[in-house]
């Protein structure tokens, strides 16, 4: 049984070692087993696509029927045959049982449960129902879907709460997410973990005893198949369990039900006829399956994609590939070769398309196909067409930024450090986890160890990402003999992911270092020059334009703790002829800073090595160094290793004997890793290889200086 724990939707929340030396403040610290008020086990793709959408033409469900997305699909299924003479669906008209059994015996047959051998349950009211019925009734008892008894109620309409056992009695059958324990408590597995539902309805915890049914219906809410009736009158932390109602004791109509059945099937295999193809908010999922909806394994399928406004011009007259994007693995466009993906034991495999992280403005259509080796697309090849909106992706997390306010090397005692996950994926910040739809969590432990050895480890946090991706945690330590001097505490933090979060050799510092741990020293030792950090910043490549081009470099010096120390005295100095940079010391200022500009006269093709140094009375201590690239016009047609580069400026800076830049715009044309993308992927991988300092190769061609008109084709990595 899961308790009902307070919620903490904000704020930051203290957790403290009893000796009060040590604390660490969580933002959004989600309890365990607290009620979430959140579904958790939703289904990202569905049952009803493709051929399964095609208006089943019932004259009583109109085109913007609230259920008629639902009803034509499981008509496409034949899990419904009208009513009457197939003409129309009645879909106000109350579910029986009878009528329940047989929607459920259906279903599960299109899933690919086998009902073929049936035998007598035992119920004494069923002899008078159609033949169908019965077969049903008993076939769902045979393999578990439900339970056996004296009497069945088949004229009886169906409740909710008798709705919720059926459809989870199918799903415990057709899908390894659901099952049912010992007790009689419905599982839901989620990667490795399998648990009870952490939420419920307060009406249906009052209403219903049998606490199987109680189970079924919290688990049917986070498997995303019931939202609810209504909403409760009391909201938030005043209302127990979720801020819905359920009304367990309800019927459930005949439109109502499709949208059950639909739901529910989504966490199946259940897929059309033929190849189908979904976008799960980062990649392209394709199904295939037999003329008997069975899975289709080892079909080799081919995926190729455009930005909508593009969609015009894929294909030429004689219907071949005019332009369009393969999807990553494929090595030839519109052609099925050794290196497309190919379907699994499930009838489906994930095509990565790196260009889709990000759907492009207006949005991007999808072709998706199979066939046999060597086979190109022509006039009459079968291509499924997924059309994607431009706001449909929702990014999946594969690593989590790890950014501190640590400016220093130590923190004083007292004082607060603190730390920020971001998600991130290979384009960018993301919003959600690994699973592109909820938040990522990871535990937090902290440990603290005095300068005689003594260790003390600070209860273990729970972290959960915002709806910004972000997680945030602090670590402050006090000072442990307020009346001494020279007492220091190490501080080390360990992240491990817990619920839907990047593995910890995916936690990472801006650098691509590993930041799953790391420790900061806490102390009360004054600061000092003796252990100051000098940094050197300027730009990181300047455009050799004319005779000369002007720079800044600024030297910082902070002590051990990030502070500035008044009176440092700091100078540049250049490898560099061409640099005309004074030799002089100049004192920092309040912020521990000092700028120098200084002219360069030099070619372009040239770089320079900067070198800082500082000191109290004179520079004389080695500091930081930094390299700029004086970069000059590349050529017509290159291939050098990216060494700078600024994508505001769409500019990008490569060296391998001597530095050139490069500059692109929307009209020209974009690879990565061989495949053509979008300009915003492109720039997304540049931006993240300059982030890490990784010297990708760019190869280009067709490049003229201030010549737009000309389309340039660049290739990275």
């Amino acid at each position: 049984m899961i308790q009902q724990l307070n919620k903490q939707r904000s704020g930051w929340a203290a957790l403290a070692a009893s000796a009060l030396i040590a604390s660490v403040l969580t933002a959004g610290a989600v309890p365990a087993g607290a009620v979430t008020d959140r579904a958790d086990h939703t289904a990202r793709l569905s049952a009803c696509v493709g051929d399964a959408t095609a208006d089943q033409l019932f004259t009583d469900v109109s085109p913007d029927h609230v259920f008629g997305g639902a009803i034509n699909c499981i008509a496409y299924y034949e899990i419904t045959q009208g009513t009457g003479d197939g003409t129309t669906y009645s879909p106000n008209r109350d579910v029986t049982r009878a009528q329940m059994a047989v929607f459920i015996a259906r279903a599960a047959k299109a899933a690919g449960l086998d009902l073929d051998d049936v035998s007598d349950a035992g119920f004494s009211d069923i002899g008078e129902t159609w033949q169908e019925a019965q077969d049903a009734i008993n076939g769902l008892v045979s393999v578990g879907v439900i339970l056996s008894g004296d009497n069945f109620r088949p004229e009886d309409p169906i409740t909710r709460a008798e709705m919720a056992t059926f459809l989870i009695g199918l799903l415990s059958k057709t899908t390894g997410k659901v099952s049912v324990s010992a007790g009689s408590r419905v599982l839901l597995t989620k990667g490795s973990i399998t648990a009870e539902a952490d939420d419920y309805f307060a009406d249906a915890f009052a209403q219903v005893s049998d606490p199987f049914t109680r189970s079924a219906i919290s688990a049917l809410y986070e498997l995303g198949v019931t939202r609810g009736t209504g909403s409760t009158p009391l909201t938030g932390d005043e209302q127990p369990g979720l801020d819905l109602f359920y009304s367990p004791e309800g019927t459930v109509d005949r439109g109502q039900m499709a949208a059950f059945i639909t739901r529910a099937l989504s966490h199946t295999g259940l897929r059309p006829r033929g190849v189908s193809a979904q976008y799960d908010g980062a990649e392209v999922v394709v199904s295939v399956r037999d003329a008997s909806l069975r899975p289709v394994a080892g079909a080799v399928v081919d995926v190729f994609w455009v930005p909508t406004v593009d969609a015009n011009g894929v294909f030429a007259d004689d219907g071949t590939c005019a332009r369009a994007f393969k999807a990553d693995q494929s090595a030839g466009l519109c052609e099925i070769d050794e290196a497309d993906p190919v379907t699994e034991s499930g009838g489906e495999v994930t095509v990565a398309v790196t260009g889709l992280r990000r759907v492009p403005e207006g949005g991007a259509v999808v072709w998706a196909w199979t066939g046999q080796p060597d086979e190109t697309v022509v006039r009459g090849t079968e291509l499924y067409r997924l059309d994607i909106a431009e706001d449909a992706d929702s990014g999946i997390a594969s690593e989590a930024l790890v950014t501190t306010t640590l400016s220093g090397s130590r923190a004083r005692f007292g004082s607060s450090v603190a730390y920020t996950l971001q998600l991130r994926d290979i384009v960018g910040n993301v919003t959600h986890g690994v699973d592109g739809a909820l938040p990522a969590q990871w535990i937090l432990n902290v440990r603290t160890v005095d300068g005689n050895g003594n260790a003390t480890d600070l209860p273990a946090q729970q972290l959960e990402s915002d709806n910004s991706g972000e997680a945030d945690f602090r670590i402050r330590v006090h000072d442990p003999n307020p009346g001494t001097s020279g007492d220091q505490v190490t501080a080390t933090y360990t992240l491990a992911a817990s619920d839907n979060a990047p593995p910890e050799y995916a936690i990472v510092h801006a650098d691509g270092s590993p930041a799953a741990t790391g420790s900061v020293i806490f102390s009360d030792a004054p600061g000092t020059i003796a252990q100051a950090t000098a940094t050197i910043e300027t730009r990181d490549y300047l455009y050799v334009s004319g005779p000369s081009v002007f720079n800044v470099v600024a030297v910082t010096v902070l002590d051990q703790y990030g502070s500035p120390i008044p009176g440092t005295k700091v100078k540049v100095v250049t490898d560099n002829d061409g640099s005309l940079l004074t030799d002089e010391e100049f004192p920092v200022d309040r912020r521990g800073s000092y700028r120098f500009a200084y002219e360069y006269t030099g070619p372009g093709s040239e770089k320079e090595t900067l070198t800082a140094s500082y000191g109290s009375e004179t520079a004389d201590q080695s500091g930081g160094t930094a390299t700029v690239y004086w970069a000059d016009d590349a050529g017509r047609t290159g291939s050098q290793n990216v060494v700078a580069g600024d994508i505001r400026r769409r500019e990008i800076v490569v060296d391998d004997d001597a530095p050139v830049m490069v500059a692109y715009d929307e009209n020209d044309r974009f690879n990565v890793a061989g495949v053509p993308t979008t300009m915003a992927d492109f720039e997304a991988r540049l931006a993240a290889a300059l982030r890490v300092g990784n010297q990708d190769l760019l190869t280009w061609s067709n490049y003229r200086v201030g010549q737009e008109d000309l389309i340039a084709e660049y290739s990275l990595g």
